[in-house]
């Protein structure tokens, strides 16, 4: 990879951790910070229950804090803790944030450090888990954002848009960094799964809407199991719903490895997300990555994939779902994978945080 000769620190902050984390976020800064090139150091703060300090190599490294575990809580204290440890202790270039609700304290990162750039993974506050305070703290992070960071990164072609539509003047800091994919080699199977099945990826938190899938599963008929691949960050109401509501065929199988979950993808019948919101999904790059097809909620930030429109159905309609589970998922050509190739991304992320804005 080619950049500039110029050394430069990151530090960044925002997310639970990595490597092995579970998260589209922690995914996206694995795959992301490990594949820059040799002058650009970063330092990843992590939160302690998720990863542990580690060199990860001679450009990589993180340092964990402790972090309530107050779910609402958790991110943006975390994030308050890891702008004061890196103040007093490193010395950095550039303070990246990953996320609307750790934004909450941009402004006194702005203050601190030279250069403060913000990834926007996603409109949290439109999340159904969260309550009043904490949508009012992912709505301030947002406008502490778009306002004040020195650049923002969009992972959602149609957040950016719609974002240089509420601020014009600011458009000109506003870019496009999409999340890639990328699995290993080789995969592992999974011995104990013998049996055709529909597979669904990710946390189990309502707004990955598991809970229509499982309600329309439900109704299923055929031979067909459901597998649910992912576990939730905190003991939760909902989890334990979705578990009393599921019929004898929908297994939650919990956190998978990389390689398992190739295996999942590419031996599933149809991978199926139902979300009812996403920054960009990377699960579903995966699978169709595996050759798996496809099945989604028609939500804008699925839809900024341009999958096949047949591949999409409508955000919460369960019979819907279960019309698509029975006809199959739509098979996606790989040639559109090529819009997210990490090297690309990472490659144009040295181009920004090492030369300007500009």
């Amino acid at each position: 990879m080619t950049s500039s000769t110029i050394n430069k620190v990151i530090a960044v902050a925002g997310l639970r951790g990595i490597p092995g984390v579970m998260g589209g976020v922690e995914t996206h800064c694995e795959e992301l910070y490990k594949r820059l090139p040799r002058n650009i150091k970063v330092l990843v703060y992590g939160r302690k229950g998720y990863c542990e300090d580690k060199v990860l190599s001679d450009t990589l490294k993180i340092k964990s804090l402790l972090s309530p575990k107050l779910q609402a809580l958790e991110t943006p204290l975390h994030t308050l803790l890891a702008i004061f440890h890196c103040y007093i202790y490193e010395k950095v270039d550039v303070f990246h944030i990953h996320g609307i609700g750790a934004s909450i304290f941009l402004p006194l990162a702005k203050l601190l450090f030279p250069k403060v750039v913000v990834t926007h993974h996603s409109q949290n506050y439109e999340h159904q888990k969260w309550g009043k305070l904490a949508k009012t703290v992912f709505r301030l992070g947002e406008k502490f954002t778009l306002k004040y960071a020195d650049q923002v990164y969009f992972v959602s072609r149609t957040l950016l848009a719609n974002s240089k539509a509420r601020f014009p003047l600011r458009a000109d800091h506003y870019y496009f960094m999409a999340n890639g994919f990328s699995l290993p080699d080789s995969c592992t199977r999974l011995n104990d799964i013998d049996f055709p099945f529909f597979l669904a990826v990710g946390r189990l938190v309502p707004e990955k809407g598991f809970h229509d899938l499982i309600e329309a599963f439900n109704k299923h008929i055929g031979d067909e199991k459901l597998i649910i691949a992912g576990a939730a960050d905190f003991e939760s109401s909902y989890a334990r719903k979705l578990k009393q509501n599921a019929n004898s065929n929908v297994l939650f199988v919990g956190k998978k490895t990389r390689s398992e979950l190739k295996w999942l993808y590419s031996h599933c019948n149809s991978f199926v997300m139902p979300s009812y919101s996403e920054g960009l999904p990377i699960s579903a790059l995966e699978a169709v990555s595996c050759s798996a097809p496809i099945l989604m909620s028609d939500i804008v930030q699925n839809k900024d994939l341009d999958f096949p429109e047949s591949c999409y159905f409508e955000l919460g309609n369960i019979q819907a779902i279960a019309t698509r589970l029975k006809n199959g998922g739509i098979t996606v050509d790989k040639k559109l994978l090529d819009n997210y190739n990490w090297d690309k991304i990472a490659k144009n992320y040295v181009s920004l945080v090492d030369e300007g804005a500009h």
